[in-house]
């Protein structure tokens, strides 16, 4: 049915009324809109749309976007590009507007021309990175409020993006790991939306979005399903919050903000482009995010490979036949747990830090930036990088004077990155002099740690005890043991 759009009656003029005509698709410039009958149509590399009586003139254009330009610098070269021909005009900034779901820059114009005084709005935004769009209404002062406004309003719906300049990203298929793809997305700004391309067989998506400052506070702002459906919203600012697939805002402030997909109730991912929206407290541009998408026909038996990391100052560790009866002891008992939810070890890997770094990092304080430094370490350390780091410390602190935290292990991200030597959120810790020849409770710590790691669960059951049976699944639904075993640090055991 067409939209109707109704102007008070002035005097004893019946109301204006504008019907919307068929979509119209502009392939080449990434839109599609549906025009307003009764007005004269001009659609070349953009839109132009007036009035048959010349009141009211619409504008709309939409491209790539060069690296090298803002959209604030955009909207102001398009408007003026537009508006050369009047006598005189002005821009003012009108805050923010939103097509879509897709948040634009608003930008008030009052122009003059042959004496006569016009009134307009225009709003840039960003529907897909690398790519923006442009819409310019104006009339007489005169029919602005009445005609002018109102189209610009009604307009708005009758607007579809469709991605069209997707970004050259490093895309890497790893040949050790062939159902992994690793894409990297560079300089995303607050103004742009980062699209992610899910194809038959992806199973699984581990995201980390990265800051230019070390300290800088990010947040994901939205999340859209390749339905158009809002996973996720946050605004930082005032607070506001809905979500469908986390219970917290999407958050960080150590320059490092990592998601996993698919979440719960949410039973695999939907093939098409999922639309990602950023922010930073500082305002820069985003330093880069790193992808990893997993593709797999089936989820068979999955293996899990092992870092352990050991900042002890153990004289048995420095024996090579005590090392390998702790790999074989706690191989031991982590297949024993790890079998209710179909997933095997693979290779555990012993080493050690250098004689000068054990002492710091023997001793994590968790009020400090130790675990982010000792995330640091491990990441660009190990050889194997599709696996679990896992710190075993003599003690884990916190506060100052620092006394013994209330915690036995500490994941340092929820969800945790791998495959990447840059991460604060790459490693488990472990402080190992509470378990020592425990193997059974050493490995449930792990496992509970790995749970909270992939992202998949971070409140385990608190009735479940380290003596628990093989048969318990970690307190896991079925749900979240797919989602397990799903995660980029599997991989199937063939």
């Amino acid at each position: 049915m067409p939209e109707l759009i109704d102007t008070p009656e002035k005097n004893t003029n019946p109301p204006l009324t504008f019907q919307f005509g068929e979509e119209m698709f502009l392939e080449e410039a990434g839109f599609s809109f549906r025009p307003i009958k009764g007005f004269e149509l001009e659609v070349d590399e953009s839109v132009y749309m007036y009035s048959e009586d010349g009141n009211v003139e619409i504008s709309m254009i939409g491209g790539e976007l060069d690296s090298e330009t803002t959209i604030a610098e955009l909207n102001d070269e398009l408007a003026a590009d537009f508006m050369e021909n009047f006598d005189e005009f002005s821009l003012a900034e009108a805050g923010k507007d939103n097509i879509q779901s897709i948040t634009g820059f608003l930008n008030k114009i009052h122009f003059n021309n042959a004496e006569e005084e016009g009134i307009g709005l225009a709003l840039i935004c960003s529907p897909h990175i690398n790519q923006f769009f442009f819409l310019l209404v104006i009339s007489s002062a005169e029919h602005w409020a009445q005609t002018g406004e109102k189209i610009f309003t009604a307009l708005k719906p009758h607007i579809h993006f469709h991605s069209q300049f997707k970004p050259i990203t490093p895309v890497i298929q790893n040949e050790e790991h062939p159902d992994l793809t690793i894409e990297v997305y560079e300089a995303i700004s607050s103004e742009e939306d980062m699209v992610v391309t899910i194809e038959k067989g992806d199973i699984s998506l581990l995201m980390a979005a990265r800051t230019a400052i070390k300290n800088d506070q990010i947040s994901i702002t939205e999340i859209h399903a390749p339905d158009g459906q809002l996973l996720y919203r946050y605004n930082p600012t005032s607070g506001e919050f809905d979500s469908t697939i986390t219970k917290h805002p999407l958050t960080s402030k150590n320059g490092e903000l990592c998601l996993f997909l698919p979440a719960l109730h949410y039973q695999s991912l939907e093939i098409g482009d999922y639309q990602f929206s950023f922010t930073t407290k500082s305002e820069i541009n985003l330093l880069e995010t790193q992808v990893i998408i997993r593709h797999a026909e089936e989820i068979a038996l999955q293996k899990l490979d092992l870092n352990l990391w050991m900042a002890l100052d153990d004289y048995r560790f420095n024996d090579q036949n005590y090392v390998t009866h702790f790999e074989s002891k706690l191989r031991e008992s982590l297949a024993k747990q790890l079998a209710p939810l179909e997933i095997t070890p693979g290779t555990i890997d012993c080493f050690h830090p250098a004689p000068d770094e054990l002492e710091s990092f023997a001793c994590i304080n968790l009020d400090t930036e130790d675990l982010e430094d000792c995330s640091y370490m491990i990441a660009k350390s190990v050889e194997n990088s599709r696996a679990l780091n896992v710190a075993l410390v003599e003690r884990i602190t916190h506060g100052n004077p620092p006394v013994d935290a209330p915690v036995n292990a500490i994941c340092s991200g929820s969800p945790g990155m791998i495959l990447s030597p840059v991460s604060p959120h790459a490693c488990i810790l472990v402080n190992y002099s509470p378990f020592e020849d425990d193997f059974s409770a050493l490995a449930r710590t792990i496992i509970e740690q790995l749970v909270v790691f992939s992202g998949v669960k971070i409140d385990l059951l608190s009735e479940q005890t380290h003596d628990a049976s093989p048969g318990l699944s970690m307190g896991l639904t079925d749900e979240e043991i797919t989602r397990l075993r799903s995660h980029p640090l599997f991989y199937a055991d063939n």
